[in-house]
């Protein structure tokens, strides 16, 4: 029998760590001259074992800014602009290890200077810089030519994708996908028809409404499909496998107020569901329900719309006054009922968290009343996760005021990240949530435990068989031994193991990583 001081404690540190989940608070703010037009990312940049965060600004201040996320200090500033208050910086920025050096590289593609620039993670001096046409489209990163180095994708103005060389940004080649359009989209990375070779999926911006998507083969270029859209397509495409074919099936909004849901291996159309306006933001799929099925979410005009995986609607929410979402949301448990939950910023400046299982509110937060002017917007999807290392999650994102011209004087922003409580997460770091903006949790993504092997394309997976049904065999030598979930949750830990293979009969269905003391591993358990 518990104490009744004990269980009282206990029932009173359960009832605050809820609250602050339900009230979040802020941590720390950094002030700036304009809003900030995309994402944010965050990753370890200087080696502290810390995160850092990065995101550029709009005009008035042209800047691109490392924050260290624990205390919102600032790390460095780069301004690619001439002059430096011209600049537009609306693109999502990426961190990578470009070079497989070990440290990692800030990608930006900008839209106003038409360059894409590689900066050094610790000191944001440039590494390199390539001509482009000029972007809105956030960058992506895989070897999709299969030659053990990465390549780098965005899309640009006047209908063309770039591809550069990861380490020197050299040119590789420039395609024309449509001359009467942008690409703004982020050159979705996914092999679309299971041949074991990456492809690219981009979507068109089309001056005469003529909008398609397209999937290329990421190491030839040529089309593998092309489908009609007719209505403008900004943001990406997200990714999931619903009838669990081993294919992917692509989920994209469009102006048309339409959200499809499309067959990657051949571009036809497996369902559309039709919302209240524009779909400009781009979906994100998990499972939201722990239902072992995968749900899609997204925003059209006012309302945050969840969908089951046949397009049937799961649940709506209104976002108040008719407000709009114009970056998307993400998914993380924030309040510890081991279901992911729903967050983002709208145009009005309240910053909204949904509980998945049925979009009821977690909290509303009005930033917008806490900066003191008025408009802000957040025009920013957030960053989760526990950037203080005091075990709650944090929420970081930007808004703001930002106008082209004649008055960009008047500009104003401010970054924040806040206080959420005690959630199981995952951390959610960048657009559209991996380096192939990908926009998923339940499908093969890279995150960042699947990094060392992406860095490391050659190298051999010691773990089979791989799918797995009741058993792996694992390297030999192996001291510390841990199975982590596509949350990022350790399901299985066990220090100084001595057999040379795990039983995994325990785990259901899906994608899990095999985590040792040298490196990661993923692998799949089918029956």
């Amino acid at each position: 029998m518990i104490p009744n001081k004990l269980l009282l404690t206990t029932v009173l540190f359960f009832l605050f760590n809820l609250l602050v989940a339900q009230n979040p608070t802020v941590k720390w703010f950094f002030d700036t001259k304009s809003f900030s037009a995309g994402m944010a990312a965050a990753a370890d940049l200087d080696g502290d074992g810390k995160h850092e965060i990065v995101f550029g600004c709009y005009r008035n201040d042209g800047g691109i800014y490392a924050l260290n996320a624990e205390d919102g200090s600032l790390l460095w500033s780069f301004f690619p602009n001439v002059p430096p208050d011209e600049g537009c910086n609306d693109v999502a920025p990426l961190i990578y290890d470009v070079n497989i050096d070990g440290q990692v590289e800030v990608i930006i593609a900008s839209s106003c200077t038409p360059k894409t620039f590689c900066l050094n993670g610790k000191t944001g001096q440039i590494i390199w810089q390539a001509n482009t046409k000029g972007s809105d489209s956030p960058p992506t990163i895989a070897d999709l030519n299969n030659d053990g180095k990465l390549e780098i994708l965005h899309g640009e103005f006047l209908g063309w994708v770039r591809c550069l060389d990861a380490e020197s940004g050299a040119l590789l080649w420039n395609l024309p996908v449509d001359l009467n359009s942008w690409i703004q989209t982020a050159p979705t990375i996914v092999d679309v028809n299971d041949d074991g070779q990456l492809d690219f999926v981009v979507g068109t911006w089309e001056f005469d409404n003529m909008d398609s998507l397209y999937a290329f083969n990421g190491k030839t270029r040529e089309k593998i499909w092309s489908i009609p859209i007719h209505g403008h397509i900004y943001h990406g495409t997200a990714i999931a496998d619903f009838d669990n074919d081993q294919k992917p099936e692509l989920l994209v909004g469009s102006y048309n107020s339409n959200l499809y849901c499309i067959n990657g291996e051949d571009g036809t159309i497996e369902w559309t569901y039709q919302g209240p306006g524009a779909v400009s933001a781009p979906a994100v799929v998990g499972d939201i329900d722990n239902d072992g099925e995968c749900e899609v979410v997204f925003t059209s005009w006012y309302k945050v719309i969840a969908l089951n995986h046949d397009g049937s609607l799961k649940w709506e929410y209104d976002e108040p006054g008719s407000s709009y979402n114009f970056r998307g949301v993400v998914l993380s448990d924030i309040n510890g009922d081991e279901f992911l939950d729903v967050l983002f910023g709208t145009y009005a400046g309240e910053f909204i968290a949904l509980n998945g299982k049925d979009g009821s509110e977690i909290f509303n937060m009005d930033v917008a009343a806490q900066y003191g002017k008025s408009p802000f917007d957040i025009n920013h999807a957030p960053l989760i996760a526990d950037f203080d290392g005091d075990g709650m999650l944090e929420a970081f994102f930007v808004g703001g005021w930002g106008v082209s011209s004649p008055t960009i004087k008047n500009n104003y922003g401010r970054a924040y990240m806040v206080n959420l409580g005690t959630g199981n997460g995952p951390d959610w770091l960048m657009f559209q949530h991996d380096a192939r903006r990908q926009s998923t949790m339940c499908y093969d993504y890279t995150t960042g435990t699947e990094q060392t092997i992406v860095n490391h394309p050659s190298k051999a997976l010691p773990i089979y068989p791989n799918p797995a049904v009741d058993f792996i065999n694992i390297p030999k030598n192996t001291k510390t031994l841990e199975i982590i979930n596509t949350l990022g949750k350790t399901l299985w830990k066990e220090t100084y193991f001595s057999k040379d293979k795990i039983e995994v009969s325990q785990f259901s269905n899906g994608i899990y990583f095999l985590k040792t003391d040298t490196d990661f591993y993923k692998f799949l358990i089918l029956r």
